[in-house]
């Protein structure tokens, strides 16, 4: 980030409306709706210059994954506490690939990758110096994505809060970093509270997206990327960095779009086969220069839903999975 961009006055943060009436919405969907299969250049760079809440988001995902695991386990389970849970989990993951998918433009959003990385656990617990790693090459290769998925990129990160001295009070409230989940959210444990009734959730789980319209937006966007890249790099007349800004918010509108293909389970053979080939237009990006995370981020996402769906209880037929080019 730049002096000349540190100058400027931000644009406004986007809200995301994840509610209609009772229903819960796609957080993903409700940042992008606005934005058809052939937006102007001016709708994209508005797009990209838009400042989603990703601390709010980066919350809202540990909080509903908390929640799913109070549904699952609670003395009085609901009849279909399985599927309410699973519906928490699905919208905590279209949370996480939000949040890993925006560019670290601010030190907000690096506070919100890094607190929800730590949240998540991809980094694994500090080891004595004797440890000999003994994990295999599919839990090893899973921690990787997720360590590129949550990657800040090269911005420098400055140091957590300082230490407490010797005369500061207030000690159980001190700042263990800049942005912690940990005193974000209520405790862990007890009974569920559901802010949004248990019909509501189901409804979501049983939803989802046009597998084939998001194939779609995905083949667009990067075609319509790739085309303001190449205009910004051959362009003279000072164009460029507009050109440039609204190819970045094309490029993210392809990965949150192959993000929700991954995260939404195929109830039909139809949907799988779209999936399929979203994971093919992916695995294609590998030889462009796209930045790795988004390519780590529809990894990661195949990995973790891959559970959500079981809980689902999907059959083994139905269980998306990829050959992908190991990139990451």
């Amino acid at each position: 980030m730049s002096n000349k961009d540190q100058g400027r006055l931000p644009p406004p943060a986007t809200n995301l409306t994840l509610r209609e009436g009772e229903r819960f919405r796609d957080p993903i969907e409700a940042l992008t709706s606005g934005i058809g299969n052939d937006p102007a250049l001016g709708e994209l760079i508005a797009f990209r210059q838009s400042q989603p809440n990703l601390k709010e988001a980066a919350r809202m995902s540990r909080q509903l994954d908390h929640e799913a695991h109070r549904v699952a386990y609670a003395d009085a389970r609901h009849p279909e506490a399985n599927t309410i849970a699973a519906s928490m989990e699905l919208a905590a993951l279209l949370f996480d690939s939000l949040v890993c998918a925006w560019p670290a433009d601010t030190l907000d959003e690096v506070d919100a990758k890094l607190a929800l990385a730590d949240g998540r656990g991809p980094f694994g617990t500090d080891q004595e110096a004797d440890y000999v790693a003994s994990l295999d090459s599919k839990t090893a290769r899973r921690i990787r994505v997720m360590r590129a998925a949550f990657h800040v990129g090269e911005l420098s990160v400055p140091p957590a809060p300082p230490a407490p001295g010797p005369d500061d009070r207030n000690l159980s409230a001190w700042p263990r970093s800049r942005y912690d989940l940990r005193d974000a959210l209520p405790i862990r444990g007890g009974q569920p509270i559901l802010e949004i009734t248990p019909e509501a959730w189901i409804a979501f789980a049983r939803s989802g997206p046009s597998f084939s319209h998001l194939r779609e937006r995905v083949v667009t966007m990067f075609t319509t990327a790739e085309r303001l890249f190449d205009l910004a790099r051959s362009n003279v007349d000072g164009a460029s960095r507009e050109l440039r800004i609204g190819g970045e918010g094309a490029q993210i509108l392809a990965y949150l779009s192959a993000c929700q293909a991954m995260i939404w389970p195929a109830r039909f053979k139809a949907d799988l086969d779209e999936k399929r080939a979203v994971a093919r237009i992916i695995n294609d990006r590998t030889c462009r220069p796209d930045p790795l995370h988004m390519q780590a981020i529809v990894r990661h996402m195949v990995d973790e839903a891959i559970w959500v769906h079981r809980r689902l209880g999907l059959h083994d037929q139905a269980l998306f999975t990829s050959d992908w080019i190991e990139i990451v």
